[in-house]
């Protein structure tokens, strides 16, 4: 491929042995420092039209050598060869190779300017969110930065939810979806929020809100969701959504071809609506312009192309008669392909187009890339076009074109203040040689009009190629780019060839800054990396993340019903790939998988295999791939259809896999006579989607011994709120015993080793001998490392009794052994204690219980759950002890005065839905009881297991609000750092989970796949599933998503999935005689 660019670089005399280099430009830079343990670069933003210049946003939070500063440098592609520095803070003018820049701990907008050396640091908050009762206090709306203010945050928020029924929808702002850093105020519409401020009171209504993060101001403006056009022109079936302006919220705009007129009445009739409902629409009776009215008449429009626009908050609406698209064509291009011109944004019959041309050429200016209307003229380089007029002498250059739809007139006037046009050269178009016309024919990018130094294309590339970026076709070959694949900075050398694999690619490049970047488009799924899958059909492991449809049709009349979706994993040896099929006729069944392992495109070679698969007896056939190789699959039938699982040898592809790499893809599922195909045309690895090849998972791990079963560890921590790869939990052993580590209550795979307390633990090692004794327990599941560390039970460890009959909530403490108080003391606020508290608890299959007892003369309280007297629970649901609250585990629960049984849930909690309070004042004070589920924890009770906990009472006698805190253990923190909870360690019942019996084979539950507006079908042995039956809807955090109870007498039971967002889901059955089944199921 290569020999071709060379022959026509011989013909003009040139053989280039060289690079040369832009003037004086620097590669893509990028900032390193301690809060990157000097290990990576955080790479900076180039600005598109200053080459020089580049910014960002950082967080430096790490001083990691204590000299009260976050030391950090600029450096050229992650390189110490090219590096920048200066003593100056927050401003300077950094040198080659000069000193750290030290800069207190702190987030900044960061500018760097690598021609001058010119830096500044602005102190900018980090990422902010709305929260409030619009999203149940459990989740941020993200808001978006200002380009040119990084401390002015905006947003479109619909506060819909008046949860508490005040009247009013409850939100604040806080930074990174934490409340460590939050703000609010009582002002509305506008106000300064302060830290930890009240909440703003905002009435239900939808608004663009405004935010400065450095000042705290904010502004609520009130204005309507998003609106869209409908009427005749979408056949009244759907909406051709209008653009908001930015400037002002209620103004909306769009381009509209009205070219419909169904009812033959001689208009294309229209409205304005708002999401795409019929709830909130305007219309009126006057055109072209009016004034719309809720639900009123159609707008007759008269047909044609209309520049629109409409104002929610008046109702006022115009429509400007216009031209449709307006592009260039001419003899530079062969009369084939348009150049397409940009609408101006205030006038929308005038045309803008910044374009080089190196020759001389014939043009004329058309209408929707369409002959039907064009325009011409024979003057130059201003003139007014006539409809099928002569062509436009046009004299090369660079010019800036306008072009006035409405009177024609059109002008080019010459500038030389940009680059010329760019093209891709390569193999795949002879390298751009001439037309009979003598025009080059490189495959042009589009520039961006208001970047005219950047340049932008998708493309596809039916096979590899070597290509180059090429100006204004320069045969010389002087004026290119090359660079390697697929991102940098490029280099002008025309032997630096970018080595572009097939396929569909959206490619950038700037000719000020010689930045590119080609991004690789089609489907693409995750595969995590695993430890093991057992290839027997059923696709029944934890590891599997089976969602992806199948949906693009091949061939046939897509009639499929088969709703296919599939999931891929792997490991060294292996890639897995797995799929479920809703079709229950295997006989006309099947799949054809496409693996291009090198992600090379183009032709099958030697890293590529093709090979189908028969449903009804999982045979194989490879069509291509290693010679004498066959993949390893297996398919089971399943309720209402089929499943499969493969596995790949990488060995055989001779692929060495990587966690961040990627692999080529594709899969037609056969439904009879109908095939479907998950991305390409089914012609070859060029149209493959991506395989992105993700990190180890490790999944849920826990201790496992026959005596105990299985005592989960959980994941502890990471900085940004993700799960590490360090398991703990603690757990007391009542006698010595032989224990491993394993995977998802699997022997599949386990770890051991014969050393105690500590050591490394591999995979299939011999069983770790465990002492008697309380330990905290610590596992690393990607190297292996354990520790037993002993932790007796001590002052801060509570022990809740296992309970035969459940307790009644009826405010009655008989069932309690109330053998507990406040022996933290005071840990907020001001003393001395004037009540006495004392509590206990109790536990079995189902829930966790406590009862509290309070004697205090003053009972009062209002405002704030934790300003009235009240009692507050903290609970660490995974015992990792890391401070943070985790919203998959951790909770914090207050019964206070004033909200009788209803209790208080911490909003960035977990969300315990299975909760039973109640409130029970008495003649010297008041009683406490509280009843939760385990499930809200994931958590499986059984004697000697163990969660973080702490309980606290808040004490107000002087009607201003709590007066002091007193706790059971920890600090004035409990309710946000789970390091200093105490234990809750269960006492009494069965050492392993209370109930053990699963009859998974005794129920079958369809469809499956399920949709998610539909129901869930179960059917059950009635011999085993005997009286009332809890039904449980898992997540794959072990959350309940949903709950019933069901007589199953009868054999069958319907449950309703509520609309749930599609994914995988576990279905929990446990009777009334304490059989139990567990299965999953897919929701689309």
């Amino acid at each position: 491929m290569r020999k071709n660019l060379l022959n026509v670089l011989l013909v003009f005399g040139l053989l280039i042995a060289a690079a040369w280099q832009m003037d004086a430009q620097c590669k893509k830079v990028g900032l390193i420092g301690e809060f990157t343990a000097w290990s990576a670069d955080l790479e900076m933003t180039r600005d598109l039209d200053n080459p020089s210049l580049f910014t960002a946003i950082v967080n430096l939070d790490v001083d990691s050598d204590a000299n009260g500063f976050s030391d950090v440098k600029f450096r050229e592609l992650g390189d110490w060869g090219v590096n920048w520095g200066d003593a100056a803070f927050p401003s300077g003018t950094a040198t080659g190779n000069g000193p750290n820049i030290q800069a207190p701990i702190g987030n900044y907008f960061v500018t760097f300017n690598c021609s001058t050396g010119e830096y500044s640091f602005t102190p900018a908050c980090k990422n902010i969110g709305l929260i409030g009762e619009f999203t149940a206090w459990s989740a941020d709306h993200e808001m978006t930065r200002d380009a040119a203010n990084p401390n002015l945050f905006t947003a479109m928020v619909n506060l819909n939810v008046d949860s508490d029924g005040n009247g009013f929808s409850d939100v604040k702002f806080r930074e990174l979806g934490d409340w460590g850093v939050n703000w609010g105020d009582i002002a509305f519409p506008a106000g300064v929020g302060t830290g930890n401020g009240p909440n703003i009171q905002a009435p239900v209504g939808n608004y663009f809100v405004t935010f400065n993060c450095s000042t705290g101001e904010y502004t609520f403006a009130a204005t309507c969701q998003n609106v869209g056009l409908i009427g005749e022109f979408t056949a009244w079936s759907a909406d051709l959504e209008m653009d908001r302006d930015a400037e002002n919220p209620d103004l909306f705009t769009a381009m509209v071809n009205l070219d419909v007129d169904s009812d033959g009445n001689g208009f294309s009739d229209v409205k304005f609506r708002e999401l795409g409902n019929w709830g909130v629409n305007w219309g009126d009776s006057a055109f072209p312009t009016g004034v719309g009215v809720a639900n009123g008449n159609n707008i007759q429009a008269l047909i044609g192309n209309y520049y629109v626009t409409f104002n929610c908050s008046t109702g006022e609406y115009n429509f400007v008669a216009t031209c449709g698209e307006v592009s260039m064509i001419g003899a530079f291009n062969g009369w084939n392909g348009d150049v397409e011109m940009n609408r101006d944004a205030d006038d929308p019959n005038l045309w803008h187009l910044y374009r080089s041309w190196n020759k001389d050429s014939q043009v004329k200016f058309r209408q929707n890339k369409d002959w039907v209307v064009n325009w011409g003229d024979s003057a130059w380089p201003t003139g007014t076009g006539t409809p099928n007029g002569p062509n436009i002498p046009l004299v090369a250059g660079k010019y800036d074109v306008t072009f006035n739809c409405q009177t024609a007139a059109y002008a080019f006037e010459a500038n030389d203040a940009y680059c010329g046009e760019i093209g891709l050269v390569g193999d795949f178009n002879d390298w751009g040689i001439e037309n009979a016309d003598g025009f080059y024919t490189d495959v042009m990018l589009k520039r961006d009009p208001n970047h005219p130094s950047n340049f932008s294309l998708t493309y596809t590339f039916p096979s590899g190629t070597l290509l180059l970026f090429r100006e204004d076709g320069d045969l010389t070959f002087f004026d290119v780019w090359g660079g390697t694949f697929p991102s940098g900075t490029g280099v002008q050398d025309a032997s630096q060839f970018l080595n572009v694999p097939g396929g569909t690619y959206e490619i950038t490049f700037n000719c000020l800054s010689g930045d590119f970047n080609f991004n690789r488009l089609g489907s693409s799924v995750y595969a995590p990396k695993v430890f093991a899958i057992n290839v027997d059909g059923k696709a029944d492991e934890n590891d599997w993340n089976i969602n992806e449809p199948i949906s693009k049709v091949l061939a046939g009349d897509g009639s499929s019903t088969a709703k296919p979706i599939f999931g891929v994993a792997y490991n060294d040896e292996n890639l897995y790939i797995a799929g479920i099929i809703n079709e229950a006729n295997m006989l006309a069944g099947g799949a054809v998988i496409g693996i291009d392992g090198d992600k090379s495109g183009g032709d099958y070679d030697a890293h590529d295999i093709l090979f189908g698969i028969v449903a009804a007896n999982a045979g194989v056939v490879v069509e291509v791939g290693p010679s004498g190789y066959s993949p390893e699959v297996k398919t089971s039938p399943i309720a209402g259809g089929w499943s499969f699982e493969a596995a790949i040898s990488w060995e055989k592809l001779g692929i060495t896999p990587a966690a961040g790499s990627q692999i080529g893809m594709d899969m037609v599922i056969v439904d009879g006579a109908n095939q479907l195909i998950w991305n390409g045309s089914g012609n070859g690895p060029s149209s493959f989607g991506a395989v992105n090849l993700g990190n180890l998972a490790c999944g849920n791990i826990s201790m496992y011994a026959e005596t105990i079963g299985d005592v989960s560890v959980k994941p502890t921590s990471n900085a940004d709120g993700s799960n590490s790869t360090t398991y703990v939990g603690t757990y007391e052993f009542e006698s010595a015993m032989d224990i491993v580590f394993r995977k998802d209550q699997s022997s599949t795979v386990s770890w051991g080793n014969s050393a105690f307390p500590s050591g490394t633990a591999t995979v299939g090692g011999s069983s770790i001998p465990v002492t008697a004794g309380r330990y905290r327990v610590s596992f690393g599941c990607l190297d292996g490392s354990y520790s037993f560390t002993p932790e007796p039970i001590g002052p801060t460890v509570a022990k809740s009794q296992f309970a035969n009959n459940a307790p009644t909530m009826d405010g009655n403490l008989g069932e309690y052994t109330l053998s507990y108080g406040m022996d933290a003391g005071v840990v907020a606020g001001a003393g001395p204690i004037n009540n006495t508290v004392t509590w206990g608890s109790v536990w079995d299959g189902n829930n966790v219980y406590f009862g509290i007892k309070v004697v205090d003369a003053v009972v009062e309280g209002s405002g704030n759950p934790w300003d009235n007297d009240a009692i507050e629970f903290y609970f660490d649901g995974n015992h990792d002890s890391d401070g943070k609250f985790d919203p998959d585990y951790d909770t914090q629960i207050i019964m206070y005065y004033g909200n009788n049984d209803i209790p208080w849930v911490k909003a960035d909690g977990v969300q315990i839905t299975d909760i039973e309070g109640k409130w029970f004042p008495t003649s010297n004070g008041y009683n406490v009881e509280l009843r939760i589920g385990w499930d809200g924890f994931g958590f499986a009770p059984a004697r000697n297991r163990t969660m973080g906990f702490s309980i606290g009472n808040n004490d107000s006698d002087k009607g201003i609000g709590r007066d002091y805190q007193s706790a059971w253990a920890g600090t004035g923190d409990n309710w946000n750092n789970t390091g200093v909870h105490g234990d809750l360690q269960l006492a009494g019942g069965t050492l392993s989970e209370v109930f053990e019996a699963y009859f998974n084979e005794s129920v079958a539950v369809y469809p499956n796949p399920a949709a998610s507006s539909t129901g869930i079908h179960i059917e059950a042995d009635t011999e085993i599933f005997t009286g009332s039956t809890t039904i449980k809807l898992y997540n794959l955090f072990g959350q309940v998503v949903s709950q019933t109870k069901a007589d199953l007498s009868s054999g069958k039971t319907e449950i309703q999935t509520g609309n749930l967002p599609s994914g995988n889901y576990y279905i929990h059955l446990m009777s009334q005689n304490g059989n139990q089944s567990t299965k999953q199921i897919i929701i689309e």
